[in-house]
């Protein structure tokens, strides 16, 4: 039986430490750290200057990001995300990926 990689994520308010958290944690586990932050800033460069426009570039970001999660994880590689959980649909978004 083929082992599957271990999915770790964090909720919380922002600047609750969740970023320095999944950092650690991946150095610790030894764990591909993917950061919300960083794809979206990479992929859409000072087009982010408004709440509405960071629910638009993320949810386009999403499909993207479970399919890649999911493949990490089915060769056994573990997974922290420094994705934001700190809602009821992020949180069932993470359930739908796992």
């Amino acid at each position: 039986m083929e082992k599957l990689g271990t999915l770790y994520f964090f909720c919380g308010k922002m600047g609750a430490g969740k970023s320095t958290k999944s950092k650690q944690l991946a150095i610790d586990k030894h764990a591909v750290l993917l950061s919300e932050d960083e794809w979206l800033s990479s992929l859409y460069p000072n087009q982010i200057a408004s709440f509405e426009d960071y629910i638009k570039f993320s949810a386009q970001l999403k499909p993207l990001v479970k399919k890649h999660v999911q493949n990490i994880l089915s060769v056994g590689t573990d997974v922290v995300m420094d994705f934001p959980a700190n809602t009821q649909k992020l949180r069932k978004w993470f359930l739908d990926l796992a």
